[in-house]
Protein backbone atom coordinates (compact mmCIF):
# COMPACT_ATOMS: atom_id res chain seq x y z
CA UNK A 1 0.00 0.00 0.00
CA UNK A 2 1.40 3.38 -1.11
CA UNK A 3 1.74 5.61 2.39
CA UNK A 4 0.96 8.99 0.60
CA UNK A 5 -1.96 7.56 -0.98
CA UNK A 6 -4.65 9.98 -1.07
CA UNK A 7 -8.90 10.05 -1.73
CA UNK A 8 -8.39 13.52 -3.21
CA UNK A 9 -5.71 15.47 -4.86
CA UNK A 10 -3.62 18.18 -2.83
CA UNK A 11 -3.88 22.60 -3.13
CA UNK A 12 -0.69 24.20 -2.17
CA UNK A 13 -1.44 27.46 -1.59
CA UNK A 14 1.24 30.21 -1.26
CA UNK A 15 1.47 33.33 1.28
CA UNK A 16 2.20 36.92 0.99
CA UNK A 17 4.87 37.78 -1.36
CA UNK A 18 5.19 34.59 -2.57
CA UNK A 19 4.19 32.47 -5.56
CA UNK A 20 3.19 28.57 -7.11
CA UNK A 21 7.00 27.80 -7.80
CA UNK A 22 9.87 25.87 -6.52
CA UNK A 23 11.00 29.18 -5.81
CA UNK A 24 9.25 29.59 -2.82
CA UNK A 25 8.42 26.17 -2.29
CA UNK A 26 11.64 24.87 -2.43
CA UNK A 27 11.96 20.71 -2.72
CA UNK A 28 8.86 20.16 -2.03
CA UNK A 29 6.89 19.91 -5.17
CA UNK A 30 9.62 17.39 -6.69
CA UNK A 31 9.38 15.13 -3.21
CA UNK A 32 5.71 15.41 -4.08
CA UNK A 33 6.47 14.18 -7.86
CA UNK A 34 8.91 11.25 -6.62
CA UNK A 35 6.44 9.96 -4.59
CA UNK A 36 3.37 10.21 -6.91
CA UNK A 37 1.59 12.27 -5.01
CA UNK A 38 -1.10 14.46 -6.98
CA UNK A 39 -1.04 17.85 -6.66
CA UNK A 40 -2.06 21.43 -7.78
CA UNK A 41 -0.96 25.22 -6.98
CA UNK A 42 -4.10 27.59 -5.26
CA UNK A 43 -3.19 30.08 -8.28
CA UNK A 44 -3.64 33.00 -5.66
CA UNK A 45 -2.02 36.50 -5.77
CA UNK A 46 0.83 36.89 -3.59
CA UNK A 47 0.23 40.51 -2.74
CA UNK A 48 -4.17 39.98 -2.86
CA UNK A 49 -6.31 40.57 0.10
CA UNK A 50 -8.60 38.09 1.26
CA UNK A 51 -11.16 38.15 -0.05
CA UNK A 52 -9.85 38.57 -3.38
CA UNK A 53 -7.46 35.70 -3.27
CA UNK A 54 -10.48 33.25 -2.11
CA UNK A 55 -12.51 33.91 -4.91
CA UNK A 56 -9.26 33.11 -7.37
CA UNK A 57 -9.26 30.09 -5.47
CA UNK A 58 -12.93 29.35 -5.74
CA UNK A 59 -12.52 29.85 -9.59
CA UNK A 60 -9.10 27.63 -9.54
CA UNK A 61 -11.06 25.01 -7.55
CA UNK A 62 -13.62 24.84 -9.77
CA UNK A 63 -11.92 24.58 -12.82
CA UNK A 64 -10.20 21.51 -11.99
CA UNK A 65 -13.27 19.96 -10.63
CA UNK A 66 -14.55 20.29 -14.19
CA UNK A 67 -11.61 18.86 -16.21
CA UNK A 68 -10.50 16.39 -13.52
CA UNK A 69 -13.66 15.44 -12.28
CA UNK A 70 -12.39 15.23 -8.64
CA UNK A 71 -15.42 16.38 -6.06
CA UNK A 72 -12.89 17.59 -3.00
CA UNK A 73 -9.16 18.50 -2.24
CA UNK A 74 -6.79 18.54 0.43
CA UNK A 75 -5.52 22.21 0.95
CA UNK A 76 -2.05 22.59 2.38
CA UNK A 77 -1.49 26.39 3.19
CA UNK A 78 1.15 28.52 4.48
CA UNK A 79 1.02 31.87 6.39
CA UNK A 80 -1.67 34.32 5.02
CA UNK A 81 -3.14 31.65 2.55
CA UNK A 82 -4.40 29.60 5.38
CA UNK A 83 -6.49 32.66 5.74
CA UNK A 84 -7.38 33.19 2.42
CA UNK A 85 -8.20 29.10 2.15
CA UNK A 86 -10.35 29.68 5.09
CA UNK A 87 -12.46 32.71 3.81
CA UNK A 88 -13.56 30.47 0.65
CA UNK A 89 -14.69 27.53 2.91
CA UNK A 90 -16.74 29.50 4.68
CA UNK A 91 -18.27 32.92 3.53
CA UNK A 92 -17.35 31.44 -0.57
CA UNK A 93 -19.30 28.15 0.69
CA UNK A 94 -16.47 26.25 -0.42
CA UNK A 95 -16.86 23.94 2.58
CA UNK A 96 -18.43 21.77 -0.14
CA UNK A 97 -15.23 20.94 -2.66
CA UNK A 98 -12.65 20.70 0.52
CA UNK A 99 -11.70 17.66 2.49
CA UNK A 100 -9.11 19.24 4.58
CA UNK A 101 -7.44 22.58 5.59
CA UNK A 102 -3.29 21.81 6.99
CA UNK A 103 -2.18 24.91 7.89
CA UNK A 104 1.71 26.20 8.49
CA UNK A 105 2.87 29.55 10.54
CA UNK A 106 -0.69 30.87 9.74
CA UNK A 107 -1.90 33.70 12.08
CA UNK A 108 -5.35 32.28 12.64
CA UNK A 109 -5.28 35.35 15.63
CA UNK A 110 -3.68 38.22 13.51
CA UNK A 111 0.01 39.28 13.65
CA UNK A 112 1.12 42.33 16.45
CA UNK A 113 3.49 42.85 13.54
CA UNK A 114 0.63 43.86 11.09
CA UNK A 115 -0.63 46.02 13.80
CA UNK A 116 2.77 47.56 14.18
CA UNK A 117 3.16 48.64 10.49
CA UNK A 118 -0.50 49.75 9.86
CA UNK A 119 0.35 51.83 13.16
CA UNK A 120 3.64 53.08 12.74
CA UNK A 121 4.53 52.69 9.15
CA UNK A 122 1.78 52.87 6.61
CA UNK A 123 -0.40 55.80 7.71
CA UNK A 124 -1.01 58.49 5.60
CA UNK A 125 1.26 59.09 3.01
CA UNK A 126 4.93 57.52 4.36
CA UNK A 127 8.04 56.27 2.72
CA UNK A 128 7.43 52.44 3.62
CA UNK A 129 3.97 53.03 2.43
CA UNK A 130 5.17 54.33 -0.74
CA UNK A 131 8.06 51.75 -0.89
CA UNK A 132 5.42 48.85 -0.20
CA UNK A 133 2.57 49.56 -2.54
CA UNK A 134 5.61 49.98 -5.52
CA UNK A 135 7.20 46.35 -5.19
CA UNK A 136 3.64 44.63 -4.65
CA UNK A 137 2.92 46.41 -8.11
CA UNK A 138 6.57 45.34 -9.76
CA UNK A 139 6.11 41.48 -8.41
CA UNK A 140 2.29 40.85 -7.68
CA UNK A 141 -0.10 39.19 -9.54
CA UNK A 142 -3.69 40.59 -11.08
CA UNK A 143 -4.66 42.98 -7.95
CA UNK A 144 -2.12 43.84 -5.78
CA UNK A 145 -3.30 45.61 -2.65
CA UNK A 146 -0.24 45.16 -0.18
CA UNK A 147 -1.59 47.67 2.77
CA UNK A 148 -5.25 46.16 2.40
CA UNK A 149 -3.49 42.89 2.75
CA UNK A 150 -1.58 43.79 6.12
CA UNK A 151 -4.44 44.98 7.45
CA UNK A 152 -7.16 42.35 7.06
CA UNK A 153 -3.88 40.41 9.12
CA UNK A 154 -4.05 42.37 12.31
CA UNK A 155 -5.37 40.97 15.52
CA UNK A 156 -8.41 43.06 15.36
CA UNK A 157 -9.14 42.03 11.83
CA UNK A 158 -8.65 38.73 12.27
CA UNK A 159 -10.96 38.79 15.54
CA UNK A 160 -13.57 39.77 13.47
CA UNK A 161 -12.51 37.29 10.75
CA UNK A 162 -12.83 34.14 13.11
CA UNK A 163 -16.46 35.20 14.22
CA UNK A 164 -17.24 35.59 10.83
CA UNK A 165 -15.53 32.76 9.29
CA UNK A 166 -16.14 29.99 11.67
CA UNK A 167 -14.71 25.99 11.03
CA UNK A 168 -17.23 24.02 8.73
CA UNK A 169 -18.16 20.58 10.16
CA UNK A 170 -17.30 18.79 7.10
CA UNK A 171 -13.98 19.52 6.81
CA UNK A 172 -11.21 18.37 8.53
CA UNK A 173 -8.78 21.31 10.23
CA UNK A 174 -5.62 21.07 11.18
CA UNK A 175 -2.28 23.45 12.12
CA UNK A 176 1.69 23.11 12.02
CA UNK A 177 4.03 26.10 13.03
CA UNK A 178 7.14 26.00 14.04
CA UNK A 179 9.45 28.70 15.80
CA UNK A 180 13.05 30.23 15.77
CA UNK A 181 15.26 29.86 19.08
CA UNK A 182 17.15 33.31 18.17
CA UNK A 183 17.44 36.36 15.82
CA UNK A 184 21.00 34.64 14.13
CA UNK A 185 18.08 31.26 13.10
CA UNK A 186 17.43 34.01 10.36
CA UNK A 187 18.17 37.25 9.70
CA UNK A 188 15.73 38.34 7.62
CA UNK A 189 13.51 38.27 10.73
CA UNK A 190 15.74 39.39 13.15
CA UNK A 191 13.81 42.28 14.23
CA UNK A 192 10.64 41.10 14.02
CA UNK A 193 11.44 37.64 16.00
CA UNK A 194 12.86 40.00 18.58
CA UNK A 195 9.77 42.27 18.77
CA UNK A 196 7.46 38.96 18.95
CA UNK A 197 9.08 37.84 21.88
CA UNK A 198 8.70 40.45 23.85
CA UNK A 199 5.15 40.78 23.55
CA UNK A 200 4.12 37.48 22.30
CA UNK A 201 6.53 34.80 23.26
CA UNK A 202 7.79 31.72 20.89
CA UNK A 203 7.09 33.00 17.15
CA UNK A 204 8.73 32.02 13.97
CA UNK A 205 9.55 35.78 13.43
CA UNK A 206 6.50 36.81 11.80
CA UNK A 207 3.76 34.88 13.72
CA UNK A 208 3.15 34.62 17.46
CA UNK A 209 3.07 30.22 18.10
CA UNK A 210 -0.22 30.93 19.98
CA UNK A 211 -1.48 32.78 16.81
CA UNK A 212 -0.63 29.47 14.42
CA UNK A 213 -2.76 27.39 16.29
CA UNK A 214 -6.47 26.09 14.54
CA UNK A 215 -8.60 22.83 14.50
CA UNK A 216 -8.61 19.43 15.54
CA UNK A 217 -4.53 18.90 15.77
CA UNK A 218 -1.44 21.00 16.19
CA UNK A 219 2.11 20.66 15.80
CA UNK A 220 4.82 22.85 16.94
CA UNK A 221 7.77 21.66 15.14
CA UNK A 222 10.69 21.66 17.24
CA UNK A 223 14.61 21.87 15.34
CA UNK A 224 18.07 21.94 17.11
CA UNK A 225 17.87 25.22 15.13
CA UNK A 226 14.93 27.45 14.70
CA UNK A 227 12.55 27.83 11.55
CA UNK A 228 11.56 30.90 10.45
CA UNK A 229 8.38 31.87 9.10
CA UNK A 230 9.76 31.19 5.66
CA UNK A 231 11.71 28.31 6.81
CA UNK A 232 9.09 25.97 7.19
CA UNK A 233 8.19 26.58 3.13
CA UNK A 234 11.66 25.25 2.55
CA UNK A 235 13.03 28.33 0.50
CA UNK A 236 16.43 27.64 1.39
CA UNK A 237 16.24 23.78 0.00
CA UNK A 238 18.12 22.21 2.38
CA UNK A 239 17.25 20.71 6.14
CA UNK A 240 17.65 23.26 8.85
CA UNK A 241 18.99 21.97 12.10
CA UNK A 242 17.99 18.00 12.29
CA UNK A 243 14.85 18.54 10.17
CA UNK A 244 14.29 18.00 6.62
CA UNK A 245 11.55 20.35 5.91
CA UNK A 246 10.06 18.29 2.74
CA UNK A 247 9.33 15.11 4.93
CA UNK A 248 6.87 17.81 7.24
CA UNK A 249 4.40 17.67 4.26
CA UNK A 250 5.06 13.75 3.45
CA UNK A 251 4.07 13.82 7.30
CA UNK A 252 0.85 15.99 6.43
CA UNK A 253 -0.01 13.42 3.21
CA UNK A 254 0.50 10.40 5.10
CA UNK A 255 -1.86 11.65 8.06
CA UNK A 256 -4.33 12.98 5.86
CA UNK A 257 -4.08 9.52 3.98
CA UNK A 258 -4.93 7.09 7.35
CA UNK A 259 -8.24 9.76 7.98
CA UNK A 260 -9.58 8.67 4.33
CA UNK A 261 -8.91 11.90 3.11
Amino acid sequence: MNAFKLRYPIILIHGTAAGDSSLFWGRIPKTFKKNNISFFYGKTDGWGTVANNAQMLKRNLSDLAEKTGVTKFNLIAHSKGGIDARYFISTLKGHQMVASLSTLSTPHLGTPIADYLMEKHLSGDSVTKKLIQRISFLFGGQSPAPIELIRDLSVKKMRAFNQLNPNMDNVFYQSFASTMNKPQDDLLYALSFKYLTGLAGKNDGMVPLESAVWGANFKHIHASQGISHAGITDVIRKNIGDVDIPQIYLDIIRGLGALGL
